[in-house]
């Protein structure tokens, strides 16, 4: 029977709940709705941005449309004397039609910039969250601590109650979202050829070429004319939606015949070496050549585990508390990256092998390095691949390169 494709997890409605004034998480919603934006994704609804004195108020505010720019001035002026100015019911209602735009058209974020004395009344933006929570659709709005009570009441205690730091957004928008962010960057190119091979796959363009490993142990290669005639982009498809293993190692590689070009500079090195220093818990998940030469404290966790290797449950026991953790980039072909990623928040993760994505994409979604394969012979490398060889025999054939997340500032 074939799967239907792939769907992202709903998300329950996220509240990022803030003390008095809100201008730090306006900025903050503005600044995630703009980063998601730029990725790709399709964001709608309303940011609230205040500005300076006008006229006779202490701040003109101003409530944004996400997908157009377009600002709706929602401040309604008490007068000279008062010198102050409130929320324009008006406004608002004006605003609104952003939010039911965006809910119209199945947006993949909702912003509703606050959840506050109008919608606790249920009125302002009220009936715009609820359609947006009843069509499913991800809604993330802000909520002030004095109507925190009136918030769960609105939503039956369906939510999550965020932090207002850009890290809580994005532990809420989730990992499994990594797939689609890493295909919204991939520009379509013709596809030269796609090779299978007994234990990986390869698919090369004119400006790349990448590799990802075959999720079973094969004894003989498949026709590659099963993926003829398909673009960069359509393939890479596979690697978010199919459920098939060898379409999905297939995407994969086309994923890193975008990312992983000849060009791509970074720090040398296979990356197992970068947590050597960790006095910690470290945990590995994948048997990597070597392992218990350089990290030799390392607890390993693997789907066929060796004497003193631990077996695929001990994740949810191990990875939680960790101090760092290396992750073989086969997890993120099998995904069961995301899964991973959960458990060891706030560890040190680091994604390993020649199947790495290289793509600063992802260090959002709580991975600090990167460290994959980059080809430089090409025909060499689709050669090894063809005959059966594994990533010690194309090796020679390229360089890895390791990418480091920068530091994250927080608005």
């Amino acid at each position: 029977m074939t799967l239907p494709p792939a769907a992202l997890p709903p998300l329950r409605p996220g509240a990022v709940v803030h003390g008095p004034g809100s201008a730090g998480v306006d900025a903050l919603l503005d600044g995630f709705a703009a980063e998601l934006k730029s990725r790709g994704f399709r964001v709608g609804g309303l940011v609230q941005r205040n500005h300076g004195a006008i006229d006779d108020c202490a701040e003109v505010m101003e409530l944004v449309d996400v997908a157009t720019g377009h600002a709706f001035d929602i401040t309604q002026r008490l007068g000279r004397e008062s010198q102050s100015c409130r929320v324009d019911p008006t406004g608002v209602a004006d605003a609104s039609q952003a939010v039911r735009r965006a809910v119209a058209e199945r947006v993949d974020l909702l912003i509703v910039n606050k959840f506050a004395g109008l919608e606790a009344q249920g009125d302002g933006l009220a009936d715009e969250l609820l359609s947006g929570i009843a069509e499913g659709i991800p809604v993330l709005t802000s909520v002030g601590s004095r109507f925190l009570n009136e918030w769960q009441g609105f939503t039956g205690g369906f939510t999550d109650l965020l932090t207002p730091t850009a890290d809580a957004l994005w532990r809420w928008w989730g990992p499994q979202r990594l797939y689609d962010d890493l295909l919204n960057g991939v520009a379509d190119a013709d596809v030269r050829q796609v090779v299978i091979g007994a234990k990986w796959v390869l698919v090369e363009t004119a400006g790349g070429l990448g590799v990802a490993a075959r999720q079973s142990a094969d004894t003989g290669a498949e026709d590659a004319m099963r993926w003829a005639g398909r673009g960069l982009r359509d393939l890479a498809t596979l690697a978010a939606r199919s459920w098939d293993p060898l379409d999905i190692a297939v995407g994969v590689a086309a994923l890193n015949a975008h990312y992983n070009r000849p060009d791509l500079t970074g720090a040398p090195g296979n990356g197992l070496d970068l947590f050597a220093a960790v006095e910690g818990r470290v945990v590995v998940i994948g048997g990597f050549p070597q392992i218990a030469q350089r990290l030799p404290r390392a607890h390993i966790i693997d789907m066929n585990p060796r004497a003193g290797e631990h077996p695929e449950p001990a994740c949810d026991w191990l990875l939680p508390g960790a101090d760092a953790v290396a992750v073989t980039a086969s997890a993120f072909a099998n995904r069961t990256l995301p899964r991973l990623l959960r458990l060891a928040a706030g560890a040190r993760v680091a994604m390993i092998g020649p199947g790495t994505p290289l793509t600063p994409r992802l260090f959002r979604y709580g991975v600090e390095s990167l460290a994959g394969f980059v080809a430089e012979d090409r025909a060499a490398v689709a050669r090894v691949i063809a005959d059966g060889g594994g990533s010690r025999d194309f090796h020679p054939h390229g360089r890895m390169v390791t990418l480091h997340r920068p530091p994250i500032s927080q608005p």
